[in-house]
């Protein structure tokens, strides 16, 4: 008997001890935790993503009450992140850099950006391949990828079914442009609206759909190539009708389409959901398709544009600041939280199992950040390179309205060949 008594209480003090482990190692965790995640770190974006950022700021202060983040919005980040990052004014711990110029600022500076390599190692395969590639110089990586933007046509169903056009049987830019003379010469509107900002870049978008842009996959330039022919043709035929006008930016673009002078525009997920807040009582009008192919079953999928996350390689926050970066990409309700107040798409591809992303959107009748997650899984990645916002400026003077409704093919190739020699 005295036996088992003394094995019982042996047994009670092992179970005692291996408690007492248990919750020390549990307390010594959360001081090891407590310990890093305090301190004060400073974000400076554009204006147009200020709001996201406050909200995803909140959502982390509200996890880590020893946290404090401020965001501060400036009109344009890419040419001033030696400012943002060293300047008495900012000296921020975290900037945004928009895609087409993450490679020629980092490269430029390589010394200014911390490497993230290991940090991001948890959660890379997370996030949309392309986007990481986008960050990664020499095998390693200096930023991350806040936001994309998938592309997609909004169309007003009223106007399509009283014409007698189902949507539905529109596969090809050669069905949509049929569509566009009937209703453009039945209603005199606008057949598709696109703004001229970087993100909605037409040449871009479109060669994006074929699988290039300016540069091929090697990095020489695609503009010879037959699918550069084809989108000069598509644009001739858009421009020279009549039936596409760049308007300069997004909040005008949405404004005529209330105004009803828009039957058609291209629309990434922020259009959506600025239209759904800004005329709630249009609800029922709008509807959403992919982009025509350039054939019967080709490629509708088409993404471009989004901004990165870079941090401050001298800041004293760089944990702080890799959490709330880790945070702010894969937490789950932010996610759902920025798509719906602000239509920033996730990069985060677990998000696109959601049950919430797949739900129907009344406004639009439409499983429609369903089709907009679609679109960004099946859209070809666009080779930037590192003089990629240079090229551009020089193109543009090239790749224009006046000249795509004007010149040849043959003459719009030579001054875009001679650009880049």
């Amino acid at each position: 008997m005295k036996r088992y008594i003394r094995i019982t209480l042996l047994l009670i003090m092992l179970v005692t001890l291996c408690l007492m482990v248990v919750s020390c190692n549990k307390k010594q965790d959360s001081e090891n935790n407590e310990r890093v995640l305090k301190g004060n770190i400073k974000i400076v974006t554009d204006v147009e993503h200020g709001p996201q950022f406050e909200l995803a700021a909140e959502a982390f202060e509200k996890l880590h009450k020893k946290v404090n983040i401020n965001v501060i919005t400036v009109k344009d980040t890419d040419n001033n992140v030696e400012a943002i990052f060293n300047g008495p004014q900012y000296e921020a711990d975290i900037t945004t850099i928009n895609d087409s110029s993450i490679k020629h600022i980092i490269i430029k500076n390589p010394e200014k950006f911390l490497d993230m390599t290991d940090s991001v190692k948890g959660y890379k395969d997370e996030l949309l391949t392309n986007k990481i590639y986008n960050d990664t110089i020499k095998g390693k990586i200096y930023a991350l990828p806040w936001d994309t933007y998938p592309k997609a046509l909004l169309y007003r169903k009223d106007i399509f079914d009283k014409e007698g056009i189902d949507v539905n049987t529109i596969k090809s830019w050669s069905d949509y442009i049929e569509a566009g003379r009937k209703i453009s010469k039945d209603t005199g509107k606008i057949f598709i609206a696109n703004s001229s900002e970087d993100n909605n870049d037409i040449y871009l978008l479109l060669s994006n759909q074929l699988g290039t842009s300016y540069f091929n996959q090697s990095g020489k330039s695609d503009f010879k190539s037959q699918k550069w022919a084809r989108v000069i043709e598509i644009s001739k035929i858009l421009y020279g009708e009549g039936l596409i006008q760049e308007i300069s930016s997004k909040d005008e673009v949405i404004n005529k389409a209330q105004l009803s002078k828009i039957v058609s525009f291209i629309a990434d997920p922020t259009y959506a959901v600025t239209l759904m807040n800004k005329f709630p009582q249009s609800k029922g009008k709008w509807g959403v398709m992919k982009l025509p192919a350039f054939e019967d079953g080709g490629n509708r999928d088409v993404s471009l544009g989004g901004i990165n996350l870079v941090i401050n390689k001298n800041t004293s926050e760089s944990n702080l600041s890799e959490e709330f970066v880790k945070f702010a990409l894969t937490d789950g309700k932010l996610q759902m939280d920025l798509l719906n107040k602000y239509g920033r798409f996730p990069v985060s591809t677990d998000a696109y199992n959601f049950v919430d992303l797949n739900k129907n959107i009344t406004y639009f009748d439409s499983t429609i950040w369903n089709l907009f997650g679609s679109v960004e899984q099946g859209s070809f990645s666009i080779n930037y390179t590192k003089n990629f916002p240079d090229i551009r400026e020089k193109i543009r003077g090239v790749l224009n309205q006046t000249n795509i409704k004007s010149e040849n093919y043959k003459s719009i190739i030579e001054g875009l060949e001679a650009i880049l020699k």
